[in-house]
């Protein structure tokens, strides 16, 4: 445990030194800024922007929450592109596994000291703008849905932990940097995305097994309206039920387990070549 400590501590450091890191810094204060002005500009203004609906107060707050986090599910993709597509890669590019494999140092604690590096800079990063989101809106509208809010961060965390396994697992397999990255970006919004749009289109169904459906429960849990449902008919304002988002989750955590074990597996046997 004392060698996997170290370890992460000393990839924390790369990660915090690294330009990706003060990339994702200025976009993420960026974006944060702008739904900020969005917010305060058309506070009153939702419901000439849904068709004149008016809602209760309660269900103003949610709208809003919703809305914030729709923006915030795509972070945790592009955060674990930039921090986690790397990890493994770029030791064989760089060079620097001729350095760090002949260590005595087991595999599989480098590879969970990097994942958990990984892990908390991405959970930093999603932070700052979870930040601007409760002050802005607590400002704004006063009231905070604690269970959602709750419900939501949670899966936050699981879509984080199942998307960065995904990240590590296409690290694990590429030598180039370049490859992972084009990868994990066709995995997720073409595979995923493109794939979930086709199904929906061609069967009317959704498919909960993709990891992009699964993630979308991220915003459900304040109204169940998902915006990649383009040809299902069903549409709930209300929140997501319990079993819905037990779904979701138990869905995460199935990527997650899956793709950690088998990028594991995979960097024990790698060798530079």
């Amino acid at each position: 445990m004392s060698k996997t400590s170290t370890i992460y501590l000393q990839y924390i450091k790369n990660y915090y030194r690294s330009r990706s890191f003060f990339l994702m810094l200025f976009l993420i204060l960026l974006i944060g800024s702008m739904m900020s002005y969005f917010s305060f500009k058309y506070v009153n203004d939702l419901p000439s922007f849904l068709g004149g609906t008016v809602f209760p107060a309660s269900m103003k707050v949610n709208v809003f929450y919703y809305l914030w986090t729709l923006v915030l599910l795509y972070i945790p993709v592009f955060a674990s592109v930039f921090f986690g597509s790397p990890a493994i890669s770029s030791e064989i590019e760089n060079k620097t596994a001729y350095f760090i494999f002949p260590l005595p140092i087991n595999r599989y604690k480098l590879f969970f000291g990097k994942y958990f590096a990984a892990f908390t800079v991405t959970m930093f990063i999603v932070g700052i703008y979870l930040i601007f989101e409760v002050f802005t809106l607590s400002y704004l509208l006063g009231a905070i849905p604690a269970t959602y809010f709750s419900y939501s961060f949670i899966m936050l965390v699981l879509f984080i932990l199942s998307i960065m396994s995904v990240t590590f697992l296409i690290s694990a397999i590429f030598n180039k940097n370049t490859y992972a990255y084009i990868t994990v970006f066709v995995i997720y919004y073409i595979f995923f995305e493109a794939g979930s749009f086709i199904i929906e289109l061609l069967y009317k169904y959704t498919p909960v097994y993709f990891l992009n459906d699964a993630a979308s429960i991220i915003e459900r849990v304040y109204i169940n309206i998902n915006p990649g449902n383009a040809f299902v008919s069903h549409i709930d304002i209300n929140p997501a039920s319990f079993s819905e988002i037990m779904l979701s989750a138990l869905i995460m955590v199935i990527y997650a387990v899956i793709a950690l074990v088998i990028g594991m597996l995979l960097f024990d046997k790698k060798e530079v070549s």
